[in-house]
């Protein structure tokens, strides 16, 4: 495993400057977007302050990243291509730019969902649920969009059209998902170090997977996903406290308790544990060829890690089956992989965290050595006697505390 970090750090590094040298800045073609979305209209070079464009009937446009930079969605700016009447109300608009999960945004992008916004005037609040649709499991993005679009126009409607505008708007609430989920985490790590002093309490370990599966999975659609890294490394950061919170959380029980997360909190592995109760034949897998058939999840790690930091688009390494399951929105292929793992989950314990998962293989490297992890006959992921800390999920059953 010590190889395996040196690798996995060297490649980080290598694809981390690669993508710096060969991928310059990426410039965004606002007059080819002019001309798709207004077709009709004929527009001056940008200028002014704030910059924009001036079209032949007096309509404005504008990109809103130019004059609100700082309004970030859950992985960052939502950059929209804002046209305004001369009275001051939303003629035209377009998402040009954004670095949002496209399973969670997908109908934030459509024309049906944007064209709400059609004829809005500047001073109408904007404000997600009351005069502009929320979307479930996407409502970081969606409120950074409406407020987006707000501030924006609010400044170039009374900059440059000179309308007397509102100024603050509804204000930013701050949700207190981050607090639930806080809350939950301290609530299974807490059983996680009453199940290592006394094995009494591992009943309860089925309901906190329960537990997870409808409060992180369900509820908060709240998970760790590889790309949480992708957009760390690639300094993509959130503006949702949740998103900091899941991450920081994450990482610190990796150092401090190894794969913890994927034994108590990962919905998705809990899923699969509870598929694995199925009545089926199940196979039986040596432990020479079970234990050669896990790197792949490592290997996997790395062709995605380079893909992402070399092109420097996190969405590249979206092949998380829990991201299409819980996000309700994938390709067939995506939703054909899902239905394989369930499958495969019947026949074999944790099969997409033995063999494919990528948040498994952060873990695994992060993960201090404990020899007091014995190996049991009922173990959740089939480990051998005294198995390898990387492949442990800490369920605690095989766990000998010393007195």
């Amino acid at each position: 495993m010590k190889k395996m970090r040196v690798v996995f750090l060297v490649v980080t590094i290598v694809a981390l400057l690669s993508g710096l040298i060969l991928n310059r800045p990426e410039r965004v073609d606002e007059k080819r977007y002019l001309k798709e979305i207004a077709p009709e209209l004929v527009f001056s070079e940008k200028k002014g302050v704030p910059p924009h464009y001036r079209s032949d009937r007096g309509i404005i446009a504008f990109n809103s990243y130019d004059i609100a930079p700082d309004i970030r969605g859950y992985a960052g700016p939502i950059k929209v291509l804002i046209l305004l009447t001369p009275e001051g109300r939303i003629y035209r608009l377009k998402i040009i730019h954004h670095q949002e999960t496209e399973n969670y945004v997908h109908y934030m992008l459509t024309s049906s969902y944007l064209r709400q916004f059609i004829g809005k005037h500047v001073n109408e609040p904007f404000e997600v649920d009351n005069d502009i649709d929320g979307i479930s499991r996407a409502t970081v993005s969606v409120k950074a969009l409406a407020e987006t679009i707000r501030v924006s126009s609010r400044t170039v409607a009374s900059e440059v059209l000179g309308i007397e505008v509102k100024r603050g708007g509804t204000g930013r609430v701050f949700p207190l998902d981050w607090l639930i989920y806080l809350c939950w985490f301290s609530i299974t790590f807490g059983f996680y170090l009453l199940t290592k002093r006394n094995k009494r309490f591992l009943k309860y370990r089925d309901l906190l997977l329960i537990g997870s599966i409808l409060i992180l999975g369900v509820y908060l659609s709240a998970f760790f996903s590889i790309i949480h890294l992708y957009n760390l490394l690639l300094l993509q950061v959130s503006s949702s406290g949740l998103w900091f919170v899941v991450l920081l959380t994450t990482v610190v029980s990796m150092l401090i308790a190894g794969r913890f997360y994927c034994g108590w909190l990962c919905p998705f592995g809990a899923i699969t544990e509870f598929f694995h109760k199925v009545p089926v034949r199940k196979w039986r897998i040596s432990f020479e060829v079970d234990y050669r058939y896990r790197w792949v999840k490592y290997l996997l790690l790395l062709l995605f890690t380079l893909s992402v930091l070399i092109g420097r688009k996190p969405h590249y390494g979206n092949y998380e089956a829990y991201i299409t399951l819980f996000s309700l929105h994938g390709s067939s292929l995506s939703w054909s992989v899902v239905i394989l793992v369930f499958v495969f989950s019947t026949k074999v314990k944790r099969f997409w965290c033995r063999y494919l998962c990528p948040v498994g293989a952060i873990g695994g490297m992060l993960s201090s050595s404990d020899s007091r992890y014995k190996g049991s006959k009922d173990c959740p992921m089939e480990n051998k006697p005294s198995p390898p800390t990387h492949e442990c999920i800490r369920c605690n059953r095989c766990y000998e505390h010393l007195i």
